[in-house]
């Protein structure tokens, strides 16, 4: 599998994981599992997906951290914490409440790795 199709996951909570790793093989790309974010900003992948709750006590710096790797974060997180879904778009994530994002994910992996190796 080439570089650029394997995928960074930083979700611990075993019930969303799961489902998560499913997408992101069925869409044919290798899931990486990444502890924090900065062990996926040094990872291959060009692609994060987060759990918001994963990234530490200043999501937004996270999520600027990765983007700064050149990184595209796919986040995901409680529908009821608002503000956090929004300081985490403005710092450059794709962001979708955690209801909808699994649901998502395959539009939103086609998205950000396109076929052909074009990235977005």
């Amino acid at each position: 599998m080439a570089e650029g199709r394997q995928v960074s996951v930083i979700v611990p909570n075993l019930f969303l994981r799961v489902p998560v790793d499913a997408a992101v093989k069925a869409a044919g790309h290798l899931p990486l599992p990444a502890a924090d974010a900065p062990a996926a900003s040094r990872s291959p992948a060009q692609v994060v997906i987060a759990d918001l709750g994963a990234l530490g006590p200043d999501v937004p710096a996270s999520v600027r951290e990765l983007v700064a790797a050149g990184k595209t974060v796919l986040a995901f997180g409680p529908h009821v914490e608002g503000e956090l879904l929004a300081t985490a778009r403005a710092a450059g994530a794709v962001v979708l409440p955690r209801s909808l994002f699994l649901e998502r994910l395959p539009e939103l992996l086609r998205a950000a790795l396109p076929p052909g190796g074009e990235t977005r």
